[in-house]
């Protein structure tokens, strides 16, 4: 199964790939550290950098490869009902991608992380009321969640793809776009010596 979900990736160009993994383990990072005083720093360094990411996401959403660019969401929200009635129904669906679920519960990550950053910044600044720490805590909380739906649905498309024995298809249908995808690796080499030098700065390494 991990084999058809890596498959079913390869469609993403190299930046949105890294700054998805980059991503999650700087919320993972910001959630094992939420409680702890001693670090604290780190918390805000993972808090910062996912700012960053969401920020080069928008920016990429409109000069991008294909699936990319935020030219792709409405017609993805429209089939959310389609979708979901697929899976339930039974019947054959292919999206290159995510499913729309999966990709609807992608953005609705992009606007919490935005949310839980901003809402770290002014806490992390002491700027604002204690209402907004615990806001920050509810949005984090609320990230969790749709996490789980975001990568359940992933699954379960992977799952369904399997029980429907399309596999093959999908992966020929998957491995001729990636060839024509622009893979972009010097956009993430920027980005990794960007990121790398952030926390050089933020642990005072240099």
């Amino acid at each position: 199964m991990i084999a058809e979900i890596r498959k079913r990736m390869l469609v993403w160009d190299s930046p949105v790939f890294f700054t998805h993994w980059l991503l999650a383990i700087c919320f993972l990072g910001a959630i094992l550290t939420q409680e702890s005083e001693k670090f604290r720093l780190v918390h805000v360094t993972m808090g910062y950098t996912m700012l960053g990411i969401i920020g080069f996401r928008v920016i990429w959403g409109f000069i991008g490869s294909k699936y990319a660019r935020f030219t792709t969401i409405k017609p993805r929200f429209l089939r959310v009902r389609e979708n979901i009635q697929a899976i339930l129904s039974g019947n054959k669906e292919f999206s290159i991608g995510l499913n729309a679920v999966g990709f609807v519960a992608a953005y609705l990550l992009m606007g919490l992380v935005l949310l839980v950053s901003a809402t770290g910044y002014l806490v992390f600044n002491e700027i604002g009321p204690e209402l907004i720490s615990e806001i920050h805590e509810l949005v984090g909380n609320l990230i969790i969640a749709v996490v789980v739906v975001h990568v359940g649905s992933i699954v379960l498309n992977v799952m369904y793809q399997r029980l429907q024995k399309t596999n093959g298809e999908v992966a020929k249908n998957v491995g001729v776009l990636a060839q024509r995808a622009r893979p972009y690796k010097w956009v993430t080499i920027i980005i990794l010596l960007v990121v790398i030098y952030f926390w050089g700065i933020q642990f005072k390494i240099w």
